[in-house]
């Protein structure tokens, strides 16, 4: 199971909801529709009932059904952000990094609205995949199956066979690179003072 909280981070990022450690395949029917598994849906709700709770500046319609923002994302893939969430996409076009030309941000800032849907959920937890963003990410009346992936701030939606294909690439990458992100003593974490706890002390 994953976890689905809000972040109350010293960031400026009041207000987000973190979505980690989440992945399933769904199934698409005839529209185009898939429907939200029952564990995810019950995490995104308590994840906004605990956003509401802290009076998160927020419309009332995003506590009243789940609805997300559709974006395109790379490598064939859409990008499925919680309403609370999508300001991190629109600040990042507001304000991009200073080494892309600004011929190539305005298009890609153009291509990325053009594609966006803001998509709410039935009363199944149904959701269509907007048409345009079915055509990025090569989803056509032959797919059958899609995967979800929670990637920390928003869902990935791609074809299940390129997922696992991008799975299997990034493991390389994974081993090369994983102790320098998970070892503590390389790398202690941030906060983290003085010695590690002890058993004992952990108990």
């Amino acid at each position: 199971m994953g976890v689905f909280g809000q972040l109350q981070g010293n960031n400026g990022n009041h207000g987000l909801m973190r979505l980690l450690g989440y992945q399933d395949v769904v199934s698409l029917d005839s529209r185009g529709r898939f429907r939200i598994p029952d564990d995810l849906a019950g995490m995104l709700q308590r994840a906004l009932g605990s956003l509401q709770r802290s009076g998160a500046p927020q419309p009332p319609a995003v506590f009243e059904r789940l609805s997300f923002y559709f974006v395109p994302g790379t490598q064939k893939r859409m990008f499925l952000y919680p309403a609370p969430n999508i300001r991190l996409a629109v600040e990042s076009f507001d304000n991009p990094p200073p080494g892309l030309s600004p011929d190539v941000v305005r298009r890609a800032r153009d291509y990325f609205y053009l594609r966006m849907r803001f998509v709410e959920a039935d009363k199944q937890n149904r959701l269509v995949i907007p048409e345009g963003l079915r055509e990025h990410a090569g989803i056509d009346e032959h797919v059958q199956q899609i995967t979800l992936v929670a990637q920390n701030y928003w869902l990935a939606l791609s074809r299940t066979e390129l997922m696992e294909q991008r799975a299997a690439e990034a493991g390389d990458a994974f081993e090369e690179a994983a102790d320098e992100f998970l070892d503590p003593v390389r790398r202690p974490p941030s906060g983290l003072t003085g010695e590690l706890p002890t058993t004992d002390q952990q108990s």
